[in-house]
C-alpha cells in the first residue's frame, strides 16, 4: 500500500504575514532610535547652552581661596558679549581673556554656534541664547535682567586701626572701585565717604573680582582688597587702615562724627535663664545709612558672652575664648542700618568665665556699647 508523503513549506498568506511582522518591527524600531537620537541631540545641546551660559557669565562654583574665580567674560570685560563669536575671537578689547570657549577641531570652529540639529544659535548680546533646531525650542537664560550682571551694587565702611571712623576728615578721604568699562579698558570710580566712614556704589558694578582702595589724602595712606560682585547683588565690605590715624573723641577734624545711633529708652530687658541674657533697641536718628562691622562693650564687672542677633541675624557666634569687657567683635556679616531704622540687639549668655562657667544675672546692669562707626551708648537694665 502506497503512502502520500507530505510536502514541507510555507504558504503565501503565511510568507506575507512574516512580511507584515517584520515591516511592523521594523517601524517600530526605527520609531525608537528616532525619539533616542532626538533625546540624545535635545541632551547634547542643553549641555552645550549651558557652557556657553558660563563662557558669558562664568562658572559659579569655581572658588580658590575662599573668593568666586570665574565669572566669564561679562567678569573680564564688564558688558555682555554683542555676539557669540565674542566668546572666541577678542573684539580688539584691552580686557578680553579669552577664548571663553574650548573648539576641538580646527575644521569645525563655528561649530559652537550651531545646536546639535545644525542649526545656528540664536543670540543677540542680552541675557538668553535660543535653539531652534529640534521640535521644540530650547532657551537658556543666563540672568534675570541684564543690569543682574552689570548693575550691582557694593556698600562699605572705612575705619582706622582703633575703629575709628573719619568723622570730619571724610572729605579728605578717597574710596576708589576698579572694574572693566565694557569697551575695553577699565574705569576708576571714586566716591567720598560720609563721617560715619559709610560709602555706597548703586547699581553700577559688574560681576567679577574689583580693586578697591581707599585713600587718605592727609597723610597719603592707602589700603585696599579686592571685591567680589556677584551677580544680582548688593555686597558689603569693609576697609581699615593700618594706624589709628582719626582720633576717637567726635567731630573735631579728624573725629569720628557726629553719633547717629541712638538707644531707644526703656528697650532694655533681660531674658532666658537666670536672666543671662539681654535685649535691647537701637535707632538711626541720622539722615544717613550706617554700616556696622563691629561692637565693644565695655562694663564694670566680670562676665563674657557669646553670641550677638542683629534683628534675626546672627552676627556673633563665638568660641571658646568668648568675648568679654571692652574686647572689640566683628561681625561675621556687615549690617547697614537705614535712617529711622530701629534694630534689636540681642547679647546672649553671659557667663563668668571665657568660655562658660556660671550665669551672670544681667539685670541692674550698665554698659556702654561702642559701634564701629565711632557711636558709644550707655545701655542700663532695669
Amino acid at each position: 500500500m502506497n503512502k502520500v508523503k507530505s510536502q514541507g513549506g510555507f504558504t503565501l498568506v503565511e510568507v506575507v504575514m512574516v512580511i507584515i511582522i517584520m515591516a511592523i518591527i521594523a517601524a517600530v524600531a526605527m520609531r525608537s532610535m528616532d525619539k533616542g537620537l532626538e533625546t540624545a541631540r535635545i541632551e547634547e545641546t542643553r549641555n552645550e547652552l549651558n557652557q556657553l551660559a558660563e563662557a558669558i557669565a562664568g562658572n559659579p562654583s569655581l572658588y580658590s581661596n575662599g573668593m568666586r574665580t570665574n565669572y566669564g567674560y561679562v567678569g573680564d570685560v564688564g558688558s555682555l558679549p554683542p555676539s557669540l563669536d565674542a566668546l572666541v575671537n577678542n573684539p580688539g578689547y584691552g580686557t578680553w581673556r579669552g577664548p571663553y570657549v574650548r573648539t576641538d577641531f580646527s575644521g569645525y570652529a563655528d561649530d559652537f554656534k550651531k545646536d546639535a540639529w545644525g542649526t545656528l544659535y540664536a543670540y543677540t548680546g542680552n541675557i538668553s541664547i535660543t535653539s531652534t533646531g529640534g521640535s521644540d525650542t530650547l532657551v537658556r537664560n543666563f540672568a534675570q535682567l541684564t543690569s543682574d550682571l552689570t548693575g550691582n551694587s557694593l556698600a562699605g565702611t572705612i575705619t582706622d586701626a582703633a575703629g575709628n571712623p573719619p568723622g570730619d576728615s571724610a572729605s579728605r578721604v578717597r574710596v576708589v572701585i576698579t572694574y572693566p568699562n565694557g569697551s575695553g579698558s577699565y574705569r576708576d570710580s571714586t566716591i567720598i565717604p560720609n563721617s560715619g566712614g559709610v560709602f555706597t556704589y548703586s547699581n553700577c558694578l559688574p560681576i567679577g573680582n574689583h580693586r578697591l582702595r581707599a585713600i587718605y589724602q592727609t597723610t597719603a595712606d592707602t589700603v585696599q582688597t579686592f571685591v567680589s560682585v556677584f551677580p544680582k547683588s548688593s555686597m558689603q565690605t569693609s576697609l581699615r587702615f593700618p594706624g589709628a590715624v582719626w582720633a576717637a573723641s567726635g567731630g573735631g577734624a579728624g573725629g569720628g562724627g557726629s553719633a547717629a545711633i541712638s538707644y531707644v529708652t526703656g528697650s532694655a530687658t533681660t531674658y532666658g535663664a537666670q536672666n543671662s541674657f539681654v535685649s535691647f533697641n537701637i535707632e538711626n536718628t541720622g539722615t544717613a545709612a550706617i554700616m556696622v562691622t563691629s561692637i565693644r562693650l565695655t562694663y564694670s564687672f566680670t562676665a563674657y558672652f557669646r553670641r550677638v542677633y542683629w534683628n534675626t541675624t546672627l552676627v556673633v557666634n563665638s568660641s571658646n575664648p568668648w568675648p568679654g569687657n571692652n574686647q572689640s567683635v566683628s561681625f561675621s556679616t556687615n549690617m547697614t542700618m537705614m535712617p529711622t531704622e530701629q534694630v534689636t540687639l540681642k547679647f546672649e549668655y553671659f557667663r563668668a568665665a571665657p568660655g562658660g562657667g556660671a550665669r551672670v544675672n544681667m539685670t541692674g546692669r550698665t554698659f556702654d556699647i561702642r559701634f564701629s562707626d565711632g557711636t558709644t551708648l550707655t545701655v542700663a537694665i532695669p
